[in-house]
């Protein structure tokens, strides 16, 4: 994530796990990221999660 977020023009992260894979949902909820929409792509059912700068600097994860 932190090298997502060394450019400076990015204001944001985005995931798209299969809405199945409940353990992918734990993880990214952890690392702050909020779930956004449901979303198919395809024939997969996804989550989207999104993780904003700020929220990533506030987390406390040892990237930040």
């Amino acid at each position: 994530l932190a090298r997502c977020f060394a450019a400076p023009e990015v204001s944001a992260v985005l995931v798209d796990p299969l809405a199945s894979n409940v353990r992918a949902h734990r993880f990214y909820q952890r690392f702050g990221f909020r779930l956004i929409e449901r979303r198919q792509f395809g024939a997969d059912d996804c989550l989207v999660y999104r993780l904003d700068r700020a929220d990533f600097k506030d987390s406390g994860t040892p990237d930040s």
